[in-house]
């Protein structure tokens, strides 16, 4: 066994060791960030500020549960979730030896790139092709969940990337300065904002009314101005860039027409997936 196999194998076992313990994923992070996360103040967690925040909405909604919990987790969510965290941890990892390998995953040589010159930019990177990388490794788990989550999914991502625009230079829209800071807590505010990131998994009634834009209140509005203005209009030329930023061309098969596709697996999918599905099924208590 090459020394890259002996550091691949014991990443997967470090992920293994916190795969049912919510908590436990939560602090591998927390302490990766001690060391790599460049605060302004000694002991916060500087650049990864945000990525913990999303970690603590995850573990609230329950996403993170093991599955033989009394409220069983989500295999897709754990699925990105522990596919991110052996990509960051093998680059740790990798940093740590002292030693470099050729033809590594892209996720992994930039967030090599972010350790050794941490920024908003070099952070994004790693972080969203992490994201992107784990989105195609579960993407049959995807079908397990209900469409409605299965929207969502696509939500949270474009999302994500949208932020990531603002700091790589990419005007598609004033909200993402101040959104695009990943040292600020807009990711904790937006968390906290039922409409935004609902708190339930399953999704319940009214989480499904805000993931499909058809909520008539106050929040519902805000949501829908934040998506529907500022990132909906530019879906296609924003996962054109994001793909180059990331290095991740799978990437372009999430989205059609500016309206998203994944998952992608089934040939069920097409650009009138969720068009026809949302629309025509009846909202459910879930």
């Amino acid at each position: 066994m090459n020394k890259l196999e002996i550091l691949k194998e014991k990443a997967e076992g470090i992920i293994l060791r916190v795969s049912d313990s919510p908590q436990g994923r939560y602090k591998l992070r927390y302490e990766f960030y001690q060391k790599y996360g460049e605060p302004f103040i000694k002991g916060k967690e500087g650049l990864g500020n945000s990525e913990l925040a999303f970690i603590n909405w995850e573990i609230k909604r329950g996403t993170l549960n093991p599955m033989n919990a009394q409220h069983p987790g989500s295999p897709w969510w754990r699925a990105v979730s522990s596919h991110f965290l052996y990509l960051a941890t093998l680059a740790q990892l990798i940093n740590e030896s002292g030693q470099t390998f050729p033809d590594l995953p892209a996720p992994v040589t930039f967030w090599l790139d972010y350790i050794n010159t941490p920024n908003e930019c070099t952070w994004y990177r790693a972080h969203n092709s992490s994201i992107i990388s784990g989105y195609q490794v579960a993407d049959s788990l995807a079908y397990k969940e209900n469409i409605y989550e299965q929207y969502f999914v696509n939500i949270v991502l474009y999302r994500v990337l949208y932020a990531q625009s603002m700091v790589e230079g990419v005007n598609f829209g004033v909200l993402g300065k101040i959104f695009g800071n990943p040292r600020g807590h807009a990711v904790s505010i937006l968390t906290d904002i039922e409409a935004f990131y609902p708190s339930h998994y399953p999704l319940s009634k009214k989480d499904i009314k805000y993931v499909t834009h058809r909520a008539h209140n106050l929040t519902g509005l805000i949501e829908d101005i934040f998506d529907k203005l500022f990132i909906l209009p530019h879906l296609d030329e924003l996962y054109t860039e994001a793909a180059k930023w990331n290095n991740s061309a799978i990437v372009l098969k999430y989205i059609k027409n500016n309206k998203p596709l994944y998952p992608i697996g089934q040939s069920e999918i097409s650009s009138t997936h969720f068009n026809t599905k949302l629309t025509t099924k009846k909202i459910h208590t879930l």
